[in-house]
């Protein structure tokens, strides 16, 4: 046994050292080649989002910042096997900028591994310090203002727009924020039916009328809700009237034209539904004193109903109305006596115009069509004795004759020739015979009137 366990011996220490130099070789040719198979090499990955800590510094300092295009992303070169590499993305890294470390217009980068990282022997950045732009913080109120495109349906029309909120704050470098001109939602109505009711994002444009990027900017809401009422349209009929007297010898033939008798009106159905038509007031075509055609510019939109608007936006309401105005002609006509009452005749006397079947001679005014339709026994008279008293200075009646001026009330579109009729009353005690009276039926009694027959 002794013999065995020698000869084992000698086996293993029998040029030792030969052994052991071969097994230093055998070692290194394992490492050369599992260095040729999977060799520590570097890999860049691009394109790494840069992150950043502390950026409220600057906002407390009044001021705002951007990283520069060139700083918004990093190129990293991280060392390790193959192997390894092989199973990394640039997703696998991160890399940030800390703003409490800004100095004169840049700040370092720092980048790790999210994953592998003790299988990596090194990572490094190809920049190593991002540019930062820093500039004065801006601040600014908008009022939100709204734009509506398209159509709705036929016989539908766009009506209020209300919005939830109507100003928007807005945070952010004062170069951007002093281009912002206004601040808009867009809603569209194309063949719509009925009212909408959207929550709308806010635009900004700037003042060449393009849309702005608000990416950097802080605002003090996103959206707004907004609602547009869709009304529908109806055609409704628009009336005029008119008021006063035209000069002396002149009158109205009852025409009147304008240049809208009829417009299309937008509302909602309940404001539409209870509408006849639009009506201008006599009050505001006052013919006073014209003695040609009167001529009167009216805006209907001053008439039309709460809660209606005309369908076309861009209609001019402006109406020309012309009222038609033209001089009278004259003309005599006989009144029969019988036609005119004496009024305040004094107790126990009779009074007497004329004998049975005298007329008064009288001017009227007129348009040749009314005239042409008009005699004398169409206008009634009266006369008032006590106005013939008072004008004759009497404190009491006793018989006698006196002119007293007649009243006459005229048929429509009749007139008076403007100079007053005249007549002799014979005032006698009741019982008294009759008066003698001249033979000639007929009393002129229009003293001083030029109207033909």
């Amino acid at each position: 046994m002794k013999k065995k366990l020698s000869g084992i011996l000698r086996l293993f220490t029998n040029n030792i050292w030969l052994k052991i130099l071969a097994l230093i070789l055998a070692v290194m040719i394992w490492l050369v080649v599992v260095s040729i198979d999977n060799p520590v090499k570097d890999q860049n990955f691009t394109q790494i989002p840069v992150a950043v800590l502390n950026g409220d510094v600057f906002e407390k300092a009044g001021q705002s910042f951007e990283l520069a295009d060139s700083s918004s992303t990093v190129t990293v070169t991280a060392r390790a096997e193959r192997s390894v590499l092989s199973q990394l993305s640039r997703d696998d890294f991160s890399a940030t900028v800390d703003m409490t470390n800004y100095s004169n217009g840049r700040v370092p980068i720092s980048v790790k591994a999210n994953r592998l990282s003790d299988k990596i022997l090194s990572i490094t950045p190809r920049s190593a310090y991002a540019i930062v732009e820093v500039e004065d913080l801006g601040s600014k109120q908008f009022s939100i203002d709204y734009e509506i495109s398209g159509e709705p349906a036929e016989g539908y029309s766009v009506g209020d727009v209300s919005l939830a909120s109507n100003v928007v704050r807005v945070q952010g470098p004062e170069s951007i924020v002093e281009t912002i001109d206004k601040a808009i939602v867009r809603v569209s109505t194309q063949g719509m039916t009925r009212d909408i009711r959207t929550e709308t994002p806010i635009i900004f444009i700037d003042r060449n009328g393009d849309e702005m990027d608000i990416s950097r900017l802080e605002l003090s809401r996103n959206s707004v809700s907004v609602t547009v009422e869709i009304w529908s349209d109806r055609e409704v009929p628009v009336t005029y009237g008119y008021s006063g007297t035209p000069a002396e010898g002149f009158a109205t033939t009852g025409n009147l034209t304008a240049t809208i008798n009829e417009i299309e009106l937008s509302g909602n159905p309940d404001a539409l539904s209870g509408i006849g038509s639009i009506t201008v007031p006599s009050t505001e075509i006052d013919i006073t004193g014209a003695a040609e055609n009167y001529t009167a510019v009216i805006d209907i939109s001053a008439y039309l109903p709460s809660g209606t608007r005309p369908a076309d936006a861009d209609m001019d309401t402006h109406s020309t109305v012309t009222v038609e105005i033209v001089a009278m002609n004259l003309m005599n006509v006989e009144v029969p006596v019988s036609n005119i009452t004496v009024d305040n005749v004094p107790s126990g006397y009779t009074a007497v115009i004329g004998a049975e079947g005298a007329v008064v001679v009288t001017g009227i005014r007129g348009l040749p069509d009314v005239l042409a339709t008009v005699d004398g026994s169409m206008l009634t008279g009266r006369i008032n004795l006590d106005d013939v008293k008072s004008k004759n200075g009497l404190e009491q009646w006793g018989p006698g004759i006196f002119d007293a001026d007649v009243t006459f009330a005229y048929p429509e579109g009749v007139y008076s020739s403007g100079v007053t009729t005249t007549v002799s009353v014979i005032l006698q005690p009741v019982g008294q015979g009759a008066p003698d009276l001249v033979d000639d039926p007929s009393l002129t009694g229009a003293a001083g009137n030029d109207a033909e027959d």
